[in-house]
């Protein structure tokens, strides 16, 4: 109920045009891992229907633009206001069977975070095995196909650590070891970095030079 309520308060936030105040001088990352008809309820999974939802909905009232351009934005001090620029974590193979056509049918850019370890492989980590999902990963040709559709790739360690806790030899190999593989598998710059579960204390401050050592 209590979402039911949220969402319903969103319609009518941006129906009224009450966004336009909200968002000024602001800008929106969303975040998206999986788009599963078969995962209804999954925490980190969407059904394709509200993936189209929600695109349709960003390219209504946002201006939807790629990673690059909102940090070239920000750099140069320019308007942000209701930008919004779309993400995906993990490497899911869903990524690019079926959110990649929504995203391409709406003309959408977005950037895809890959754990580079998990490519190609049938590899289980503990958030899906604890519901005993098998996880389903793209192969690096998929990968290789988002980046000729024109979408970002970034890096997202090898192995999906956590960054608060992996440090030294250990945590540059994840995070330079994942920028290389992709690098050689794009044959070009990989610019993006996202660390693995997105909570302020899962990237320490020595990590974080780490990251940006990298460029």
């Amino acid at each position: 109920m209590r979402r039911q309520v949220k969402a319903l308060l969103g319609r009518l936030a941006y129906t009224g045009g009450a966004q336009r105040l909200l968002l000024r001088d602001k800008a929106l990352i969303v975040l998206f891992h999986r788009v599963d008809d078969r995962l209804p309820g999954n925490p980190i999974s969407c059904t394709s229907g509200e993936f189209r939802a929600y695109c349709e909905f960003f390219a209504r009232h946002f201006r939807v633009v790629s990673l690059g351009e909102l940090l070239g934005r920000l750099a140069r001090g320019a308007d942000i206001s209701h930008h919004l620029v779309i993400t995906f974590d993990d490497g899911y193979r869903d990524n690019c069977e079926v959110a990649a056509p929504e995203l391409l049918r709406l003309g959408l850019p977005a950037c895809f975070f890959i754990a580079t370890g998990f490519i190609g492989t049938k590899r289980v980590p503990w958030w899906d095995a604890e519901r005993g999902i098998e996880s389903e990963w793209m192969s690096w040709e998929q990968v290789r196909f988002l980046h000729r559709q024109g979408f970002e790739i970034g890096a997202h360690t090898r192995n999906h650590v956590d960054l608060g806790i992996v440090s030294g030899d250990e945590a540059r190999e994840e995070i330079e070891g994942s920028r290389r593989r992709l690098e050689a598998e794009l044959g070009s710059e990989v610019r993006y970095f996202s660390y693995p579960f997105g909570r302020r204390e899962q990237l320490t401050d020595e990590n974080r030079q780490l990251v940006r050592a990298c460029g």
